[in-house]
């Protein structure tokens, strides 16, 4: 165990990898995932920031699909691929103005498959455009499905991120450096548990000679 929690101790943050699905049985956290969940790395992501203001220009995805995007009228866009076209309609209101001062107008898609108001629609062979909504297509970010057994994990890694960017000796170092050690007491504390509950499982098939069983 000691052996174990030296090597998470020294362990730097690794690049970010594909997600699978994880499930972890002795955790006491998670569910098995659905296999054929979509995740929002999968298919191609349309923001509302690539629309033009006016005119047509042509999206690329490497290596899955483009898309030509016309601005028809203010608020109507039209996205051709191949010989499909479909029509989102564009919702506009000026954003807030404190003392007068005008920030500029917020622009958002309504999704032509539910009727969501989105800022960014995704595209799906099957079904065509939409956003990731529940009732729509059911897209989901990949972090809610990574390390799910001990989110300690993850948590921790982003702040060691944030720490490598804050200055030395600073107030904010010193606030990451006291919640990264918070996270390292959570996920040690989470592997005693799962060493713990693996030893009663070793003792309990022992006990009724289901260890020849299982190997």
């Amino acid at each position: 165990m000691r052996h174990l929690c030296e090597r998470f101790r020294n362990k730097r943050p690794s690049p970010p990898a594909k997600v699978g699905r994880e499930f972890h049985l002795m955790s006491g956290y998670g569910y098995p995932q659905k296999a054929n969940r979509r995740l929002v790395g999968d298919a191609p992501r349309l923001p509302v920031r690539a629309i033009p203001k006016w005119g047509t220009i042509t999206v690329t995805w490497p290596g899955v699909a483009d898309a030509s995007l016309t601005r028809a009228s203010p608020t109507r866009v039209v996205i051709s691929m191949g010989s499909t076209s479909t029509e989102i309609e564009l919702k506009q209101w000026p954003m807030p103005s404190p003392r007068g001062r005008q920030r500029g107008i917020r622009t958002r898609m309504i999704c032509s498959q539910c009727g969501s108001c989105r800022d960014a629609i995704h595209w799906i062979p099957e079904v065509g455009w939409g956003c990731r909504g529940k009732n729509c297509l059911d897209i989901s970010y990949p972090c809610r499905h990574r390390e799910r057994y001990c989110p300690a994990i993850a948590r921790r890694a982003r702040l060691r991120r944030k720490l490598i960017r804050a200055r030395p000796g600073s107030l904010r170092a010193r606030a990451l450096k006291k919640m990264i050690a918070r996270e390292e007491r959570a996920v040690l504390a989470h592997l005693e548990r799962v060493n713990r509950d693996l030893a009663k499982r070793s003792q309990r098939d022992a006990r009724h000679h289901r260890a020849a069983e299982r190997t």
